[in-house]
């Protein structure tokens, strides 16, 4: 015989709402960690070079240390602000529903502004 009530909100066993309430932040976890890789790639060296006439310059321009940002590293960036963003959603949105919060509510329980 069950020892719950008809009433209980039991979304089912503990693991699976435990797996539940952790699948937001392991998603953000994933994301920025595909990020990092795409940025920790090596750089690809690549020779190009332009002619332009500059009257008034006596140097040669040399572009050391110019990077080129390829589209990985674009991706990497992409993905970890996609994660920080979701990390961000995932903690307001569990701090708004935490229990007990006072988020919204005077000093004696009553929504604010009412």
């Amino acid at each position: 015989m069950s020892t719950k009530s008809t009433g209980d909100k039991d979304a089912g066993p503990p693991r699976q709402r435990r797996l539940a309430r952790l699948a937001v932040p392991l998603l953000a976890a994933a994301l920025l960690a595909a990020g990092t890789v795409c940025l920790l790639q090596p750089v690809r060296q690549e020779d190009f070079g332009w002619f332009a006439y500059a009257p008034l310059s006596q140097q040669v321009f040399t572009g050391q240390g110019l990077v080129i940002m390829d589209a990985g590293k674009w991706a990497g960036v992409a993905l970890v602000g996609l994660g920080l963003l979701t990390l961000a959603f995932w903690s307001g949105y569990r701090a708004g529903r935490h229990p007990g919060g006072r988020a919204g509510r005077s000093g004696d329980g009553r929504p604010l502004g009412g």
